[in-house]
């Protein structure tokens, strides 16, 4: 055998090629953004991963603090950072150099910046408790599903970008709508996501399928296996508060806060779970 193909050298280094090539096609349905630091680029991944995957917004926040200082023009990193800083008045500041600076950005990483800018936007209205809130928040959220449906039909690997898709539809559209879209455009690779496994749970639940959403829930927990990420019991304070188990939702909901007490979703279940186990005792 190695006889025969010593013949043909070229035909070899001709397959591998084409096999390297193939294989760079099959990861290649990502969005390309407009830095050239790779360190921005592993810190702005690292950040969505603790945002999504495993709801750390803490650590989230130091990672794209470090991306903006390796390429503080980073337009879409800026307005993540934007969404995680609990500072309005560099909120603020942010979103006025965001508007500013926004032609800067062209093509599909525009339709990402523009739903980001409107949800810093619908933030600082928000924080600064204005009547446009409710508007901003519903210009935003169209917004969102106009572009990202864009985004994520062209670029499917992008499983962050899918997950905040998702989050959009299920605010405009319900449950229901969310969850399908979520099982329609979940690539086998993504199946196993902690964001996608999470939000299915959450979304079941919501339906009333408590007993899938905890199968789910617990599915979470293995994937993840570790006790200092916050995500698995903040999903299960979610699904007990609605099954409105308030005490069993409360001891996931303090273990949840006290690994991550800057994980808003988790402190404002938290919030209103206290409240309701004082109510009932």
């Amino acid at each position: 055998m190695q006889k025969r193909f010593s013949k043909y050298p070229a035909l070899l280094v001709l397959l591998l090629l084409l096999f390297v090539s193939c294989s760079e096609k099959e990861g290649s349905n990502t969005l390309k953004f407009s830095t050239d630091s790779d360190s921005t680029m592993y810190y702005y991944d690292l950040g969505w991963k603790q945002i999504m995957d495993l709801e750390d917004y803490s650590a989230a926040e130091v990672s794209y603090r470090k991306a903006m200082d390796f390429d503080p023009a980073f337009l879409v990193g800026m307005s993540v950072l934007a969404r995680l800083t609990r500072d309005l008045e560099e909120r603020i500041a942010m979103e006025a150099t965001l508007e500013a600076r926004k032609n800067e950005v062209l093509g599909d990483e525009r339709l990402v910046l523009d739903t980001y800018i409107s949800l810093v936007k619908y933030t600082n209205l928000r924080d600064q408790k204005s009547e446009q809130t409710a508007a901003a928040r519903q210009e935003a959220m169209l917004i969102g599903e106009e572009n990202l449906n864009v985004v994520v039909h062209n670029y499917p690997d992008e499983v962050y970008l899918k997950s905040e898709y998702i989050e959009v539809l299920h605010a405009l559209h319900g449950p229901q709508l969310a969850l399908d879209s979520l099982n329609s455009l979940m690539i086998p690779s993504q199946e196993s996501n902690p964001f996608m496994l999470g939000y299915k749970a959450i979304m079941l639940a919501e339906l009333e399928k408590y007993d899938e959403a905890l199968v789910i829930a617990k599915e979470l927990a293995l994937v993840m296996n570790d006790d200092q990420v916050a995500k698995p019991d903040a999903i299960l304070a979610d699904i007990y508060f609605k099954m409105k188990d308030y005490n069993t939702a409360k001891i996931h909901a303090d273990k949840a806060n006290s690994i991550d007490p800057n994980n808003l979703d988790a402190s404002r279940l938290k919030k209103k779970i206290d409240a309701l186990v004082e109510e009932e005792n």
